[in-house]
C-alpha cells in the first residue's frame, strides 16, 4: 500500500475540523472539488470509508476516527522535527525537552547542566518534573525528548532505558531516635513503626512494598509523601521512619540531623536511567547530555 502523502493529511483533518468541504476547501486554499477528490482519492487508497454525509453533515467512520488519529500525530511529528531543523540551523541552536522527577532536579541537573553548557552553550533546555509514570506519559505523546526514570518491570517496549547508575533505599531517623542506640531486631518491633515514604502510585513505593512483603514484614499506617524534601523533614520533626535513598539525604546524614540505618540486607535497590521513544536517535547534544547524567548520577550515589 502507498502511503498518504502529507497534502491528504492536512485536507482530512481540515474536514473533520470543519466538518464542511467548503470550509475545509477555504482552510486549504483549494477548491471545494479539490477536498472532494483527494478524500475520494484517500478512500480508495486506504479501502475503507472514511466520512458519511448525514444531510448537510458530515461524520467520521470508524475508520475515520482511527485514522484522523494517527494522521494527527503524523502531522504534528513532522511539524515539531521542521521546527528543530530551523533551530538547528541557527549558529548550531537546539533544544532539548527533559523530564525528571523533583530529587533529580534538585540534587543532579543542576551541576549536569553545569557541565552541558560548557559544550552547547546555544542549546536549550527545558524541564517537566514528575515521576516515571508521568514523564513516560510525556515521552509518548512527543512532549519530551527525554526522561530520567526508574526501571520499571516489566519494560514496556515503545521506550528505550539506557542504564545511568543504580542506588539503595534505607532507613532514616532523627538524631535522639531510639535506634541511635540499638537498632531493631525483630520483625514485630519493625511492624509496629510508622513508614515515611515515596508517594503511594511510585515504583519506589511498589518497590518498598515488595522488599517487605519478601521478609514478611507488615508495616501499617504508612505516611506517604510525594517530595522526598518533604520525607527529611516529616522525619526530623519525629513523624517516623523514613525510607529515602542515601544520596538524596546525604547532607543531613554529613550534619548529623538525620542518621542512616541499613535496611535489611539486601536493601531494596533502583536502577535509574532515561528513558526515549523507541524510534528515537539521539542527537549529539542528547548523547552527550545522558553521558554527563551518568557522570554526575553516578558520582552522587557512590558517597
Amino acid at each position: 500500500m502507498n502511503l498518504p502523502d502529507i497534502r491528504q493529511l492536512n485536507i482530512f483533518i481540515a474536514l473533520e475540523d470543519t466538518r464542511s468541504f467548503t470550509a475545509a476547501a477555504k482552510q486549504c486554499f483549494i477548491t471545494q472539488s479539490a477536498v472532494s477528490h483527494s478524500i475520494k482519492s484517500l478512500e480508495k487508497q486506504l479501502d475503507c470509508k472514511l466520512i458519511e454525509r448525514m444531510g448537510k453533515h458530515i461524520i467520521l467512520t470508524p475508520y475515520g476516527e482511527v485514522f484522523l488519529h494517527h494522521a494527527k500525530r503524523v502531522v504534528k511529528e513532522l511539524e515539531t522535527s521542521l521546527t528543530k531543523l530551523d533551530t538547528l540551523k541557527q549558529w548550531g541552536y537546539s533544544a532539548i525537552h527533559i523530564g525528571a522527577p523533583d530529587s533529580i532536579c534538585h540534587l543532579i541537573l543542576p551541576q549536569v547542566l553545569k557541565a552541558f553548557y560548557k559544550e552547547h552553550p546555544k542549546c536549550e533546555i527545558s524541564v517537566n518534573i514528575g515521576d516515571t509514570a508521568d514523564v513516560l506519559d510525556q515521552i509518548k505523546s512527543g512532549q519530551l525528548d527525554l526522561a530520567f526514570g526508574l526501571q520499571m518491570t516489566p519494560h514496556d517496549q515503545k521506550y528505550i532505558f539506557t542504564p545511568l547508575a543504580e542506588d539503595s533505599l534505607c532507613f532514616i531517623t532523627p538524631k535522639d531516635h531510639p535506634w541511635t542506640q540499638q537498632a531493631p531486631q525483630e520483625r514485630k518491633e519493625l511492624s509496629n513503626i510508622r513508614l515515611i515514604t515515596y508517594c503511594a502510585k511510585s515504583e519506589t513505593k511498589r518497590l518498598v512494598s515488595r522488599h517487605f512483603n519478601e521478609h514478611v514484614i507488615q508495616h501499617h499506617h504508612p505516611l506517604t509523601l510525594g517530595n522526598m524534601e518533604a520525607i527529611k523533614e516529616m522525619t526530623k520533626l519525629g513523624m517516623g521512619v523514613g525510607i529515602i535513598p542515601r544520596w538524596v539525604a546525604a547532607k543531613e546524614i554529613a550534619d548529623g540531623s538525620l542518621v542512616e540505618h541499613s535496611i535489611s540486607s539486601p536493601p531494596p535497590r533502583r536502577q535509574w536511567g532515561i528513558y526515549s521513544h523507541n524510534n528515537k536517535s539521539f542527537s549529539l547534544p542528547e548523547q552527550n547530555f545522558i553521558e554527563i547524567c551518568r557522570t554526575q548520577l553516578g558520582a552522587a550515589v557512590s558517597h
